[in-house]
């Protein structure tokens, strides 16, 4: 069997979005804004695409990280599950959006609320329930979901 080759996360950056993600969303239900809802839809949604252009890695990696506010944290890790998390969470968010605007804001809080806590889980004690997700799709044999927990 082929030795895996090992790939490098740096959690520092996950980390940001978490705490960009938790406060934009409470931010966005203090203030009954669907735009911020929207946007923070939008901004997991390239960061789930890897997009270079993904506003929570623009902002670690040209504000925070460069003025020594956040150190980097690399570590072996899978980036797909991360990423899948950050799709999740853009699907909940965009199906908050749409249901903001069309007056179902019951149903928006409530999404809204349960990206609120997942990202606290992630950010407070490093539990991905997005990354769980992947992982039991991939022990599966769900097509797509490649990658397997890094030992």
């Amino acid at each position: 069997m082929a030795a895996l080759s090992l790939r490098k996360v740096d959690h520092s950056g996950l980390k940001t979005g978490q705490a960009a993600t938790i406060i934009l969303l409470i931010l966005a239900f203090v203030l009954n804004s669907t735009v911020l809802v929207a946007f923070v839809a939008l901004a997991q949604l390239l960061g789930a695409l890897n997009s270079p252009f993904a506003p929570y890695r623009l902002l670690y990696q040209n504000v925070l990280k460069p003025s020594g506010l956040v150190k980097p944290n690399v570590i072996d890790d899978n980036p797909e599950p991360h990423r899948f998390a950050f799709l999740v969470g853009a699907i909940f968010n965009g199906v908050a959006t749409l249901a903001l605007l069309a007056n179902a804001p019951t149903l928006a809080w409530v999404l809204v609320a349960i990206v609120i806590v997942l990202a606290n889980l992630n950010f407070w004690l490093n539990i991905c329930v997005g990354c769980l997700m992947y992982y039991q799709l991939n022990r599966l044999g769900v097509p797509g979901f490649t990658q397997a927990p890094i030992s």
